[in-house]
């Protein structure tokens, strides 16, 4: 399990009091695109994952995050399916077409209940398809389980 991003040890030697935080380096915090065109639910998706410890870049929609992927190699990208100038599906389509980005894990999400999106999803490589809303644990878990059976192999 991996420490949080920031954890405060404190200990009490005689009457003085030592506080020490343990930040990890740059290196160590995995590197996350969040690819949402609502706003609001980017601002919050964003937070809850820098605040457990990811680097978060976002874009606005499929096309933004495909010039992204082009510039920045991205540990893992969280991609909304429905999105003005390119879809989700559009961006993994380009994301497993680039040699550069083809290992890159993808999480997409989707408001959209049904078989066809989920299975639109997987079977054009998405790791995983979530279904919105997603709740702060259902997400965190999924990024952690993609991240670290990337590490494992």
């Amino acid at each position: 399990m991996r420490k949080p991003a920031y954890q405060i040890y404190i200990c009490k030697d005689k009457r003085k009091l030592f506080v020490t935080y343990n930040i990890p380096t740059q290196s160590a915090m995995h590197e996350i695109l969040l690819v949402e065109d609502d706003p609001l639910y980017a601002k919050i998706l964003s937070y809850l994952l820098e605040n457990n410890g990811y680097l978060v870049d976002c874009a606005a929609d499929g096309l933004q995050g495909m010039e992204m992927v082009r510039k920045k190699k991205y540990d893992l990208v969280v991609t909304d399916i429905l999105m003005p100038f390119a879809s989700g599906l559009d961006l993994l389509d380009d994301i497993r077409g680039n040699i550069a980005s083809r290992d890159t894990k993808v999480i997409v999400m989707s408001i959209m209940d049904g078989e066809f999106y989920v299975s639109e999803s997987l079977s054009r490589g998405a790791d995983e398809y979530l279904q919105k809303p997603v709740t702060a644990k259902e997400l965190l878990q999924s990024i952690r389980r993609h991240l670290y059976k990337a590490i494992a192999c």
